[in-house]
């Protein structure tokens, strides 16, 4: 039987992703639009170190279990940020296991206020 996923889910998170748009100057309008809100499970995901070939990073990694949502599905190749505590999670990933395909786990990484 699989693990117990709502006891796992007690931080409250909110789900934003970016909507590109250009005023009649050609300006960058895009703002960040409220797409959903859930529980989730918030854990460090290690030392905040640069993996091969990707550039030395500051921001400190989380992994975040919710409840698979098809607004998250794909979240990976879209600019997705997550708001949770005050602070924003920035996803960098996106995991989805065929074998629990009632939750998904996201990579993130935190960044200031």
């Amino acid at each position: 039987m699989a693990e117990e996923l709502a006891g796992q889910l007690a931080e409250r998170v909110d789900v934003e992703q970016w909507q590109p748009a250009r005023d009649a100057l050609a300006a960058d309008a895009g703002a960040w639009v409220a797409i959903g809100s859930g529980f989730a499970g918030v854990v460090p995901d290690g030392a905040a170190v640069a993996v091969a070939g990707e550039a030395r990073r500051s921001g400190r990694r989380w992994r975040v279990l919710m409840r698979a949502q098809a607004e998250l599905s794909g979240a990976a190749g879209l600019l997705v940020r997550l708001r949770w505590r005050g602070q924003w999670l920035h996803v960098l990933g996106v995991e989805e296991d065929p074998r629990m395909p009632d939750r998904v786990v996201l990579r993130c990484e935190g960044r200031g206020p």
